[in-house]
């Protein structure tokens, strides 16, 4: 059996690590520095910009005052900081104005004949929840459907329906609300079957 750990300790290099790591530290402390330096040098710049950016208050009559302490040259830069600011008129924003003035005309007659034909549609359509051969099973589903908000109806059977007691829904007055019926049936677990009656 060989002996490994004597193998292990000549192929390390400890005089390489140590140069190495006394690099990284110089090398680190002069990054400091120079980031150290450049956030100095630009927050006086920084400082500089923001006095020469800094608006001179307007004076009464800066020609006369200005001149008088610091020349010509002042003067004309004290005329070129007093310009007259547009002001805005009294109408300038006439959304509303647009508003009143830009009515769109709507055919009212069309949107109600298609009302009444959705709603002539919707007198023949039921929703049918559930089927039951059992009368019991049937009225406990109904009793279900009310604590939903969904007053169901049981349809007894017959010989159209093949024996079956039917757990009936509708008729709605909008499509609207027969979809709002459709999506809490849905939600709750329950099949819905939109059909003729």
């Amino acid at each position: 059996m060989r002996d490994y750990s004597t193998q292990a300790s000549r192929h390390r290099r400890i005089g390489k690590k140590a140069s190495s790591t006394a690099a990284g530290v110089t090398l680190s402390i002069v990054l400091l520095g120079v980031v150290a330096v450049s956030l100095i040098w630009l927050s006086q710049n920084a400082n500089e910009v923001e006095k020469t950016n800094t608006p001179q208050p307007a004076l009464s009559s800066p020609t006369n005052q200005i001149s008088s302490t610091k020349g010509p040259k002042a003067a004309e830069n004290a005329i070129a900081v007093e310009q007259e600011i547009p002001e805005a008129p009294d109408n300038f924003y006439t959304f509303y104005e647009l508003l009143i003035s830009g009515e769109v005309p709507i055919d009212t007659e069309e949107g109600v004949a298609g009302d009444e034909a959705a709603a002539e549609k919707l007198k023949s359509k039921i929703i049918q929840v559930a089927s039951f051969r059992d009368a019991k099973a049937a009225e406990d589903a109904r009793i279900t459907l009310l604590f939903l908000d969904l007053k169901a109806r049981v349809i007894p059977p017959s010989q159209t329906n093949g024996g079956w007691y039917r757990i009936t829904l509708g008729p709605f007055k909008t499509i609207r609300d027969m979809q709002a019926t459709v999506d809490t049936l849905t939600k709750n677990g329950y099949n819905a079957l939109v059909r003729k009656e």
